[in-house]
């Protein structure tokens, strides 16, 4: 059996010595490829200690003759947990399953490792006993562009960029997310939102501080921070004085309304006229300064037809036709396809370091990466 996936892996299940086991190679393309061999026993190196139930321990790096190097894995009758959930589970099994991958991973941090890539899809629910057992080899992709995006949204900033290593929080993401695919958006509402910070450092520092959270409830309360702490007299007195001057501001804002109201309607109409002139002539003049001023976004042919982003995405009704604009002039620029994949690449990179720069969330900016990833799939197809 061959699993089907869009990284560089060639992933089956087959037989050794009459055991079930995962081998996990490279496709045809890549395999002769001296960086694509060292990173497969890069990744043996990094996972072959590993020995805990709830991961598939790795047997072996074999250098087949017909495949190259393959990394051979234990391998239990599972299902994917991505395909687990479509089947239909109560909130108390997904709690179990959610404490199994939990422990998994925090045995991995206690072992000095992160595992980087964690997601729906390498994490599998055995079929007899509903066991939890973890892929902890990272599959990779030539570029960003090639991760589905059911994977891609479990990583974590930092990760996607590339620019920094990785820590335990990278994983925190990860299982902050799969909190949100396992139906627990509402529930743990408060711990999913700290999980996914797009700061590292303003998420849960490790798994066991993830866990107490969930496991005292505080996911419930409505402060931005999970704490104890209750809201004190003096917080409420601060609160009564905040209200109490904004009452204020608002009652002379419309003693002051009615006074300018009063002045206007005394003029002569002359007055009137001559300022409603100049008052005509001044706003054109302002917006036909604006409009120079503004960036001109040119929508797409397309753009009409795309259904309008709403709440925090609202920035991507503007955003997406430029973006297409760009991407058919990359796309049309008749260069060969190995130099546009590389300039669709760079401008990817580009469009989103813009994005953070500008504050966008994480989940901004999975919603860009989404509309992104959709178009450039239309496009090479």
């Amino acid at each position: 059996m061959e699993f089907n996936t869009s990284s560089i892996n060639l992933i089956t299940i087959g037989k050794d010595g009459g055991k079930d086991v995962l081998t996990i190679g490279l496709k045809e393309a890549y395999r002769a490829k001296p960086n694509y061999q060292r990173y497969m026993r890069q990744e043996y190196e990094r996972g072959k200690d590993l020995d805990n139930n709830g991961i598939f321990k790795y047997i072996a790096l074999k250098d087949d003759p017909d495949k190259g190097p393959v990394v051979e894995t234990e391998w239990e009758d599972s299902r994917s947990l991505a395909e687990w959930l479509k089947e239909g589970h109560s909130d108390d099994e997904k709690r179990r399953i959610f404490r199994q991958v939990t422990n998994a991973i925090s045995y991995m941090h206690s072992k000095g490792m992160v595992h980087g890539s964690l997601n729906a899809s390498n994490v599998f629910i055995t079929k007899k006993g509903e066991e939890v057992k973890l892929l902890t080899f990272k599959l990779r992709y030539t570029d960003i562009l090639k991760q589905p995006q059911e994977t891609l949204k479990y990583v974590a900033p930092e990760a996607k960029d590339g620019t920094v290593g990785l820590d335990v929080r990278a994983d925190i993401y990860s299982l902050g997310m799969m909190l949100k695919d396992m139906g627990f958006n509402a529930e743990y509402h408060n711990v999913i939102e700290k999980c996914c910070r797009f700061g590292r450092n303003e998420r849960f520092e490790d798994v066991a501080e993830l866990m107490e959270a969930v496991d005292k409830r505080r996911f419930n309360r409505p402060a931005d921070e999970l704490t104890d702490a209750q809201p004190s007299i003096s917080s409420n007195k601060k609160m009564a004085v905040i209200i109490a001057v904004i009452v204020v501001l608002v009652c002379v804002a419309v003693a002051l309304l009615v006074a300018q109201n009063g002045s206007d309607q005394s003029q002569q109409e002359p007055q009137q006229t001559e300022q409603n002139d100049s008052i005509t002539t001044r706003d054109t003049s302002d917006q036909d300064s604006t409009d120079s001023e503004q960036p001109k976004v040119t929508p797409s042919a397309d753009s009409t037809q795309t259904e309008q982003a709403q709440g925090d995405n609202a920035f991507l009704n503007d955003l997406v036709p430029q973006m297409h604009t760009d991407l058919d002039k990359i796309y049309n620029s008749g260069a060969d396809p190995a130099t546009i994949h590389a300039k669709v690449g760079a401008y990817y990179k580009g469009l989103r370091r813009v994005l953070k720069k500008q504050g966008k969330t994480s989940t901004q900016l999975d919603a860009f990466d989404k509309a992104f990833a959709e178009y450039t799939q239309q496009k090479n197809q």
